[in-house]
């Protein structure tokens, strides 16, 4: 009995690692894919950083074809066509990343930063105001656009 329970625990083992192996394929194949679009994702982030927005938004469009609810992406994405002068874009894509995670503090400093750079400061205040909701006037993204309102402020005091 005890060479029959053997062997059929032996014919199990048997059956059974293939599946296993598949199964560790899978995941491996799913990891793979989910750290080629976050190394994707960090090529992007250095494009920016250099300036490279042309290269930065092909790369952009390759993570959010793969993974199209990536905040970080789309807000660089918007970043990356404000930069490059396309306001329509960059807003669009600011929008959408604020869609998937409201309280994303770079989303909102720089769809209020475009708001400025469109003279529409009262939608700029507006995401000023999100911001101090979301993490106070000490955070580094309220200061920078409450700064870069107050300077279009007084370009228009100075104007009027």
């Amino acid at each position: 009995m005890t060479r029959t329970f053997a062997t059929f625990a032996a014919a199990v083992m048997l059956l059974a690692a293939p599946t296993t192996a598949l199964a560790a394929g899978s995941d491996n194949d799913k990891t793979s894919s989910a750290t080629s679009v976050e190394d994707t994702y960090r090529m992007a982030v250095k494009a920016v950083d250099a300036k490279d927005y042309r290269k930065a938004i092909e790369l952009l469009n390759d993570v959010i074809s793969e993974k199209p609810r990536h905040p970080d992406a789309l807000n660089y994405l918007g970043y990356s066509h404000r930069k490059s002068g396309d306001y329509a874009r960059a807003v669009s894509y600011y929008k959408k990343a604020l869609s998937l995670a409201p309280k994303h503090r770079g989303a909102n400093e720089y769809l209020g930063q475009a708001f400025v750079e469109l003279g529409n400061l009262k939608a700029a205040v507006e995401r000023l105001d999100a911001l101090e909701k979301i993490c106070g006037i000490d955070c580094d993204e309220y200061k920078s656009l409450k700064i870069s309102i107050d300077a279009a402020m007084a370009g228009k005091a100075k104007q009027g």
